[in-house]
């Protein structure tokens, strides 16, 4: 590249710097003014909505505080009934988008004047607990549900001075959101804290918009919608009771500003770009004059170099220049006599290099495709600079010891490779031959073990029965069974065996064939685990254990008997949905030590009652926190769907684990086994 082109790209790429810094100072600078200015539009928008909402929660505490001296006339205690007539006798004070809720010291719904199908009650226990700390009242904005947001009003419900509970009065908040439109000439929305839409003044623009959104917007940014530029402005909403209720979102129609601006963005760049357009051409014509004569001088210098002598230098110059052509001229001369010197050289030298690359080629012909190319690479390596001493012999020696030595070294090390090759073969052809063998064996395993569970009993209209068993492994040690010992009573067993894998599935397998068999002809379930212990003990040598859950019911009269051989005490939730442990029967786990008597407990269940039972897996489940599902957990759960039929409730159970652990590895198997009761011949 000649010298004139790289001062005058020089001068260029300084000309683009400076402009491309200037531009981004001046985009930087116009980001922080819009910044700012959102900040002034997001505090403006804030203080408007929070005086919106301030106002009419004042004029809902005045109506609450009306309502509640209606009510504290009526008595010392607040019934349904009277909280019912005084809303009926408040029609002049309640209109009918008002809702009135009264709820007791627990935060229990006492009576309301809209019914609660979807909606929870406004005041909880943490604002009951403010009202008893001394809280005169509360106001503000409240999610009643997910599709709907209230502003509210609540105060403290005294009678004769004495703390009975709370009353909340509230109106919609598609009012207020109505009203801050209105204000400031713009849509706006309100989003529940998981970024849901739920009240808004435009919900076609809302439509649209959200898809080039943030799920929950938290910074002011712009969006194109409908070929339209709009200014989305969010800020967070507090709930009456602390913390953030949602989200409210405005849209103002920047198009003409931010059209306006780029114009104006654009006539600058191309103006930048023009005067340094300008600037360059000038520039490199400046130089292109200035270094002509010093051109032509290089010019015949760089044909001298590569071996054209015939290149006259143009007269011309002065000083340097003329100086520099004089020695030109000298230096041809003498380059002539050492180019005739160093061709002679040359034809001897490649004699040589053929000589000794054919040979070395033929043997690297010997070799494996990766031994042959580092020959190749070491003769296109070492040929090229082979040094030219003036003794051609000792030259020629030299090269070829330098060459016999690295091609001995690479055979050498090619032969390590194979070896070591060979042997990494062999022991992964071992290996995989291993690995193929365990993993037919453990499907095998898996398949056999599918066969231990229990086939669906044909549908019987007392009971309702299902399990589900999922193994952390491969195998499991769980195992659940349900049969009919004859047409009136059902037998159920839930079992987890010690251990996991292969070893537990086997003692399983051992393990149910021992209760089954027995059951079929025993007297009692007492008797039947104390007869498989005394089994499974005599040649227990690996000091296996079973912890067992064994029960019988009695289909035409409800009567329940079971044995809890150390398992988890299964649940009797009843129609009210709250589970109860059932009564513990003392017993140690089967197959630890014989002639073990085993009690027996009895207990009624009625049409509606369900039996959930379970292993540790369940309780012992851990999250990437470590820590456990727990049974506190468990009965929640067991009391959100204690309505469901059998199956759907140990799935909801099996779900609320698998979710609960988040990813986490299984730490145990996981069985659940539930018996609905539908009815008995007895009850009928």
């Amino acid at each position: 590249m000649l010298l004139r082109t790289q001062i005058t790209l020089l001068v260029t790429a300084a000309i683009l710097l400076i402009g491309f810094g200037t531009v981004g100072v001046g985009l930087l600078q116009r980001h922080v003014d819009a910044d700012r200015l959102s900040n002034i539009a997001i505090a403006l928008q804030r203080s408007l909505w929070e005086n919106l909402v301030s106002a009419r929660a004042d004029g809902l505490d005045n109506l609450a505080a009306s309502i509640a001296e209606r009510l504290a006339s009526r008595g010392p205690q607040i019934e349904r009934d009277e909280a019912i007539a005084v809303f009926d006798a408040s029609a002049d004070l309640i209109s009918d988008d008002v809702t009135v809720q009264i709820v007791d010291l627990d935060g229990n719904l006492i009576a309301s004047n809209t019914p609660l199908l979807r909606y929870r009650p406004l005041v909880d226990r943490r604002i009951v607990a403010e009202f008893k700390k001394g809280r005169t009242s509360l106001g503000g904005l409240r999610q009643e549900s997910p599709e709907r947001f209230v502003v509210a009003a609540m105060r403290p419900l005294e009678i004769n001075g004495e703390l009975q509970g709370a009353i909340s009065v509230a109106i919609d908040a598609q009012e207020l959101l109505s009203n801050l439109a209105e204000d400031i000439g713009e849509p706006a929305f309100l989003l529940s804290p998981r970024g849901r839409l739920t009240a808004g003044t435009d919900y076609e623009l809302w439509g649209e918009a959200q898809f080039v959104l943030p799920r929950r917007p938290t910074e002011a940014t712009f969006a194109d919608v409908r070929n339209q530029t709009y200014f989305v402005a969010p800020m967070a909403v507090p709930d009456i009771a602390g913390g953030t209720a949602g989200t409210l979102v405005t849209l103002r129609d920047v198009t003409a500003e931010r059209q306006a601006a780029r114009e104006v963005e654009r006539f600058g760049l191309l103006a930048v770009a023009l005067a340094g357009l300008i600037i360059v051409l000038g520039l490199y014509a400046l130089l292109r004059n200035a270094f002509l004569p010093l051109e032509d001088a290089v010019g015949a210098l760089d044909a001298l170099s590569k071996g054209d002598m015939s290149r006259p230098i143009e007269g011309g110059g002065a000083g340097e220049i003329a100086r520099i052509a004089d020695a030109i001229s000298v230096f041809r001369r003498n380059t002539q006599r050492l180019v005739e010197q160093d061709e002679g050289i040359a034809r001897q030298r490649r004699r040589q290099e053929r000589v000794i690359r054919r040979e070395l080629e033929r043997l690297a012909g010997l070799l494996d495709p990766e031994g042959r190319r580092e020959i190749l690479d070491d003769l296109a390596a070492v040929l090229p600079v082979i040094p030219t001493s003036t003794n051609a012999q000792n030259t020629e020696l030299a090269t070829l010891a330098h060459l016999l030595e690295r091609m001995s070294q690479r055979i050498a090390d090619q032969h390590h490779r194979l070896t070591a090759l060979i042997k990494e073969l062999q022991d992964a052809i071992v290996t995989r031959a291993r690995l193929a063998a365990l993993e037919q064996e453990l499907d095998i395993a898996r398949d056999l073990q599918r066969t231990f569970l229990p086939q669906p009993l044909p549908p019987q209209p007392e009971f309702e029965v299902f399990g589900l068993m999922e193994s952390a492994k491969e195998v499991g040690g769980d195992f659940f069974d349900t049969f009919l010992i004859d047409d009136k009573r059902l037998g159920i067993v839930v079992a987890d065996v010690s251990g996991k894998g292969v070893p537990a599935a086997l003692f399983m397998a051992i393990s149910r064939t021992l209760i089954k068999a027995t059951a079929l002809s025993s007297s009692s379930p007492a008797h039947t685990v104390a007869e498989v212990n005394n089994f499974l003990a005599a040649d227990n040598e690996q000091m296996m254990f079973v912890t067992l859950f064994h029960g019988v019911i009695d289909i035409t009269t409800g009567a329940f008997t079971y044995v809890n051989a150390g398992h988890n005490p299964p649940y009797r939730i009843g129609p009210d949905g709250t589970p109860v442990p059932l009564a513990r029967a003392s017993g140690p786990a089967i197959a630890v030590m014989e002639g073990i008597d085993y009690t027996e407990e009895t207990t009624q269940l009625s049409p509606g009652d369900t039996l959930f039972l379970y292993t540790d897996g369940v309780t012992e489940a851990f999250n990437p926190a470590e820590v456990a599902f727990g049974e506190e957990r468990l009965e929640t759960v067991l009391a959100e769907v204690h309505a469901l039929a059998a199956e759907p409730l140990c799935r909801a159970v099996h779900e609320a684990v698998i979710a609960f652990e988040d990813g986490a590895d299984q730490a145990d198997d996981i069985t659940c086994f539930a018996v609905k009761i539908r009815s008995t011949p007895a009850a009928s």
